[in-house]
């Protein structure tokens, strides 16, 4: 979270003066509370008064398990997807560390999991993920992805903390993307480089594991701040303020453990099968979908999707 001054002969007093201390005004401490500080070589450091952050272990240094409490936010993810007949409650089930979304009726249906996780300080997110073979059709359209929203509020006027068409990760998605009728994809909203999965089909299913990792030497050239996004179909939205951008690429890869680690993923970075996108860090928390919207809002009985295994690894 160091920030570096505005000019190379400003003094520390004038940096002050220069970068507003609150840590939501500034890029790089904006998920943070609290004020950012000085350093004695002119940087800004990491929030004064910011709790401290825990590195969670399970196997893997830094690497801990997301608790993955379903959720049902209908105000984000079922009514603007698939109108007020989406249905969360009954249509999920939770055994240990996995998470299956399964289909009761021909009606979308959908389950969330909230985070406190600012999409800025994940290093590494890794998931096991399935589609249970011969339950879903070709033309089924199943995620699990993400996108960063506050809880509340109105989407349309608080740009800055809500979904926009640069800011989403479809860690896998079904039917929509370039592998088209009956095709597994990374895809993202509407940026960035998607990836067809080559080999496996909706309703083959698919058994497979995603990480995903920030690339924080941006070698794809991101930009390092937005002042806007855009929703399909419509004009252009301002979000009131500049939003850091980070250079996020997505592996799939066999099931049980992540696809890399560190340099190793740095090396996958350009390869034919690895999706990578600049991607736009809201004001608000990751959320993490389980989808499914069927075909043309029409889903087919007993389609299931899910996730495992779910860890992250941040800054």
């Amino acid at each position: 979270f160091l920030q570096p001054k505005k000019a190379a002969n400003s003094t520390p007093a004038e940096v002050v003066e220069e970068r507003p201390k609150e840590c939501k005004r500034v890029p790089g401490c904006r998920h943070l509370s609290g004020d950012c500080c000085p350093a004695p070589d002119d940087m800004f450091l990491a929030c004064c008064d910011a709790p401290p952050v825990t590195a969670p272990s399970r196997g893997r240094p830094g690497a801990g398990a997301l608790p993955m409490e379903p959720s049902c936010d209908a105000a984000n993810v079922g009514v603007p997807n698939c109108g007020a007949f989406a249905r969360c409650d009954g249509e999920y089930f939770v055994d240990g560390t996995k998470r299956t979304l399964r289909a009761s009726s021909e009606f979308c249906s959908y389950v969330t999991f909230q985070t406190d996780i600012s999409l800025q300080s994940v290093l590494q997110l890794d998931a096991d993920v399935f589609i249970t073979p011969g339950t879903c059709s070709p033309l089924d359209n199943l995620a699990f992805w993400f996108f960063q929203t506050a809880a509340s509020g109105d989407a349309l006027d608080e740009n800055a903390r809500h979904w926009d068409a640069l800011s989403e990760v479809d860690l896998m998605e079904t039917y929509i993307g370039i592998g088209g009728v009956n095709s597994i994809n990374t895809n993202f909203a509407a940026t960035g480089i998607p990836k067809h999965w080559k080999g496996y089909t909706i309703e083959g299913g698919v058994h497979q594991h995603v990480t995903m990792w920030q690339d924080v030497d941006n070698a794809a050239n991101c930009p390092e701040t937005r002042l806007s996004g855009f929703m399909p179909g419509a004009e252009p939205i301002e979000y009131g303020a500049e939003l850091p951008v980070v250079s996020i690429y997505v592996a799939h890869c066999a099931p049980g453990a992540p696809c890399c680690e560190g340099e190793g993923c740095k090396a996958l970075q350009g390869h034919e099968h690895v999706a990578g996108a600049c991607i736009t860090v809201k004001d608000a928390p990751i959320l993490l979908v389980l989808s499914n919207w069927g075909s043309g809002h029409h889903a087919t009985p007993g389609c299931e999707i899910g996730a495992s295994d779910v860890t992250l690894r941040t800054k």
